[in-house]
């Protein structure tokens, strides 16, 4: 199945960046698309849990390569990575695809160091392969 913005509640349609969510049977997919919006990207880790939950599957590949502005602030990566960590734990593993050119692994680090199992990378495949072997 699919999931996109247009079955959303209306609130959620403000957001600068919005999101896709494919079941790939061992994995769930998240496309997001758009602006980087600290806001935005603190609430996907609740979203990212909900449908884990929901599917019953605890592996997630995220594409944030289309997202616009990634060069975030280092407090904005700081609290993501505390979010991640806190709202995601330890079982829900999630590999992102973050734009090469702006990942600096702290919102990795952090949420490693809190407990969450967590990898960033700029190639879309190497944090598949990353998700779907264990290391």
């Amino acid at each position: 199945y699919r999931l996109t913005l247009d079955r959303m509640p209306i609130n959620i349609k403000a957001m600068k960046s919005k999101y896709s969510v494919e079941n790939k049977e061992a994995y769930l997919y998240f496309i997001i698309s758009g602006e980087y919006d600290k806001r935005d990207f603190l609430s996907y880790p609740k979203m990212i849990k909900e449908e884990c939950e929901k599917e019953k599957i605890y592996k997630v590949l995220l594409n944030a390569l289309d997202v616009k502005g990634t060069n975030a602030p280092k407090m904005d990566m700081f609290f993501l990575g505390e979010e991640i960590a806190r709202t995601l734990g330890p079982r829900i593993k999630l590999a992102a695809a973050w734009p090469e050119k702006d990942i600096d692994k702290l919102a990795e680090i952090v949420a490693i160091n809190r407990g969450g199992n967590v990898y960033v990378h700029g190639d879309l495949e190497t944090a598949k392969d990353w998700l779907l072997n264990t290391y």
